[in-house]
């Protein structure tokens, strides 16, 4: 039996703004996607709670989804794209995710990297993890109709990356984050009505355009921080970010509060993702009295550490 971990996907900088060629910066955590594949004589694969529930026999066609029934097509599609690229496999497979889908937290691009990763494995195939990136960013555009290659590449590839989209390129940073939190808000749309909606802000004011500009600024301060290992201008800058995300229309005022009352606990914080809600990423002063607050709040948050191992066999 093949086991395979493949790394959720945290955006410290830059989210929205790197759909428009502006550099962003994401991270590789310790939660993420679980994939167990089994040759045999049938290919079913079947998803658990946290995800969804999902049975699907490809042989037959035959497909149950309840819970997040569009994760079924990212399942169906990851499948298909491993046939093409890697032959024909009849395994079952189960998969796990340590995330509900939709936080912000790349879900489905840590589930397409490691469904990807985990049928080569049970073929004896090696493939290698920008080849991984490559397939799991097709994976994401055929069933969004657009997608940034930044959480395929940062799950496959493990890490802190700095990514730039025009053209796709990537460089590993040093970091002196050992560990963050997230808390987890109600989720208010989808990351493709969201993305839409802000293109549509965009196209229709020139103004937007100072504040992409803005967030591709602060990705590259932020990688000079970084550099020098300063929590406070990290925690500083991405204040700022959040902000700027505020213009976007996609920041909440339950997002502002909920850093506001956190204060004493961290250096700083803002969403990650597409936003409306999903993930608050939080670098913590006091990772241990951070979560007593968020569990006073009723808040539920998860305690995690930069992965640098990106998807592999466990």
């Amino acid at each position: 039996m093949i086991r395979v971990f493949a790394p959720g996907v945290i955006k410290l900088f830059g989210e929205h703004a790197v759909v428009y060629g502006q550099p962003a910066i994401a991270t590789a955590v310790d939660r993420g996607a679980w994939v167990l594949c089994e040759r045999g004589e049938r290919t079913v694969i079947r998803a658990g709670p946290a995800q969804a529930q999902i049975e699907y026999d490809l042989d037959g066609d035959v497909a149950w989804a309840r819970g997040h029934e569009p994760f079924l097509s990212y399942v169906k599609t990851a499948l298909r794209k491993a046939g093409e690229s890697f032959g024909p496999l009849k395994a079952s497979f189960e998969v796990k995710n340590d995330f509900p889908p939709s936080v912000g937290a790349a879900t489905s691009a840590s589930v397409s990297v490691a469904i990807l990763k985990a049928y080569s494995a049970c073929l004896g195939v090696d493939v290698s993890g920008e080849e991984l990136a490559r397939l799991a960013h097709k994976v994401e555009l055929e069933v969004q109709g657009a997608a940034s290659p930044m959480d395929t590449a940062v799950s496959a590839l493990g890490g802190v990356l700095r990514i730039e989209t025009s053209p796709f390129r990537y460089r590993r940073l040093a970091t002196p984050i050992r560990e963050l939190v997230l808390a987890v808000l109600p989720r208010r749309g989808t990351t493709k009505e969201i993305v839409a909606e802000v293109r549509g802000l965009k196209s229709r004011h020139k103004s937007i355009d100072a504040v992409i500009e803005a967030i591709g600024k602060i990705a590259d301060e932020a990688e000079e921080c970084l550099s020098r290992g300063d929590l406070v201008c990290l925690g500083e800058l991405m204040e700022v970010n959040n902000w700027l995300l505020g213009a976007l229309s996609v920041v909440g005022h339950e997002v502002v509060l909920l850093l506001h009352n956190l204060r004493p606990y961290i250096y700083g914080g803002k969403i990650s993702g597409a936003g409306r809600g999903g993930v608050v990423v939080l670098l913590p002063k006091d990772a241990e009295r951070l979560a007593e607050a968020l569990k006073s709040m009723g808040i539920q948050h998860y305690h995690v550490r930069i992965d640098e191992g990106g998807a592999r066999l466990v």
